[in-house]
C-alpha cells in the first residue's frame, strides 16, 4: 500500500503544465523518501513522501521556498525560505503540521564536494489533529557527478512527532544514500 501512495505521488510529480526542475530519491535499509521540485515564479514548489516500513510511519510534504544562489568568491552558496505542511501517519495517529525553516548547500571553490543541511520546525501553535510539535532536520555531503544536474549523496535525517498523548515519536532517523536528479 505504501509503494502505491510513493508511485501516486512520484507520478502526480510529472502531471501539470510546468516543467520539472528534480527529482531526490533517497533510502536506507528501512525507510524511503522521495521529493520532487519545481520553479514556481520566484520560488521552489516541492513535494515529497517519506515512508518507513521498520515502523510503519510515513510522512508527506508540500513545501514552498523563497530560494536563490549565490557566488561568493569561488563558493558557490545556494539557500532557502520557507515552510512545508505535513501529513503524518505516526503510531496510527494523524498529524498535520506546517514546518517554518530553510535550507543551505555550499560546494566550496565551486567544485563537486558540497554540504548542506535543512531544518523545519511546527510548534503547537500550527500542529494540529493528534500532534502537538513536529520537526525535521537533517544534513549531507554530496558529489556533483554532472554540475548542477546529477548529484549523489550520503546523509543524515531525523524526523520526529509530539504527540497530544505526550508520545515523542521518531518518524524517521539515521543515515541514507541518495541520488538528485535535476532536469
Amino acid at each position: 500500500m505504501r509503494f502505491r501512495i510513493f508511485l501516486a505521488v512520484l507520478t502526480a510529480g510529472f502531471s501539470g503544465a510546468v516543467a520539472a526542475d528534480s527529482i531526490d530519491i533517497n533510502l536506507n535499509n528501512d525507510s524511503i523518501q522521495a521529493m520532487y521540485a519545481t520553479n514556481w515564479r520566484t520560488a521552489e514548489f516541492n513535494m515529497g513522501l517519506l515512508s518507513n516500513t521498520d515502523q510503519n510511519d510515513w510522512a508527506a510534504s508540500m513545501g514552498l521556498l523563497a530560494k536563490g544562489e549565490k557566488q561568493s568568491g569561488a563558493t558557490r552558496i545556494e539557500g532557502g525560505l520557507g515552510g512545508k505542511l505535513y501529513f503524518a501517519d505516526v503510531a496510527n495517529q494523524d498529524v498535520l503540521a506546517l514546518g517554518l525553516g530553510g535550507e543551505f548547500r555550499t560546494f566550496p571553490n565551486n567544485g563537486p564536494i558540497g554540504i548542506g543541511g535543512y531544518l523545519y520546525y511546527a510548534p503547537n501553535v500550527v500542529t494540529t489533529m493528534d500532534g502537538e510539535k513536529f520537526w525535521e532536520f537533517g544534513a549531507r555531503v554530496e558529489f556533483e557527478a554532472v554540475k548542477k544536474t546529477a548529484n549523489i549523496y550520503l546523509g543524515y535525517r531525523k524526523m520526529r512527532a509530539d504527540l497530544d498523548d505526550g508520545r515523542d515519536i521518531i518518524v524517521d532517523s539515521g543515515l541514507h544514500a541518495g541520488v538528485k536528479i535535476t532536469f
